[in-house]
């Protein structure tokens, strides 16, 4: 349990900042998701900062955003890595209203449906354990005083 919660709170800053560059004020957090049933069997989920985490735990990582500029925020591209402890949570993005990419190398992005993973001389497509990020581009801008955020879920190995 203790790594986990290390590993939870190691990461409040681990999204790459370009950000501020473009007057945005940028924060991340990590939630822990509690699944609770009612008497007739209905399953709920809430979320709860992730203190402590355990094997097996599903967390959700947020950027929640605001641009705190007079100008609109262009070319705004937001990346979150997929921890090593992590394995990504397929259909599990909130996109807001950018367009979602995905990379395997943190390094080169492409739509879900064509990340492909070179493994010695084969390539086939990516799995969801094969995801190390997730990036949201902004093509229409953030306008001024606009807020909003963005994540992704993930299940703690």
């Amino acid at each position: 349990m203790l790594r986990g919660s290390l590993f939870a709170l190691s990461l409040l800053t681990a999204f790459i900042a370009p950000a501020y560059a473009n007057g945005l004020e940028a924060t991340q957090t990590v939630e822990r998701a509690i699944v609770t049933v009612d008497e007739a069997g209905i399953e709920t989920i809430t979320y709860e900062i992730a203190e402590e985490a355990a094997p097996g735990d599903e967390l959700r990582y947020t950027i929640s955003y605001t641009n705190e500029s007079d100008k609109s925020a262009q070319n705004v591209k937001l990346d979150m890595p997929v921890p090593s402890d992590v394995t990504f949570i397929e259909g599990s993005v909130d996109a807001d209203t950018a367009e979602i990419t995905f990379s395997v190398d943190g390094n080169t992005y492409a739509d879900r449906t064509e990340l492909m993973v070179v493994e010695a001389d084969t390539v086939r497509p990516a799995t969801a354990e094969d995801i190390t990020h997730v990036r949201w581009s902004f093509v229409d801008g953030i306008a001024p005083s606009a807020a909003g955020s963005i994540s992704y879920s993930g299940v703690l190995k």
